[in-house]
């Protein structure tokens, strides 16, 4: 499971309480169904974010690909601005 990074990150951000959330309960049904509603709304919204995020990467990988970049050229850490 180590080498899938989505699974590394994810247990990381739940080990350090990322994903624990205290959360008040609403005071009426209509306040806890607009809620969900908003949530879903934005669940939505992320995972057409993610989607285009993911698509867009597919094609930087694909032309990196073709011109020849390697991995560890594309890692390297963008240069420090000295602004001293």
């Amino acid at each position: 499971l180590n080498t899938h990074e989505e699974i590394v990150t994810a247990y990381q951000a739940v080990k350090k309480g990322v994903g624990k959330h205290i959360t008040n309960r609403p005071s009426s049904l209509k306040v806890a169904s607009e809620r969900i509603a908003r949530l879903e709304r934005e669940v939505a919204r992320l995972k057409e974010e993610n989607r285009l995020l993911r698509e867009r990467f597919v094609i930087w990988q694909y032309n990196a690909y073709k011109h020849g970049l390697k991995e560890y050229q594309l890692n390297e850490p963008l240069p420090v601005i000295d602004r001293g």
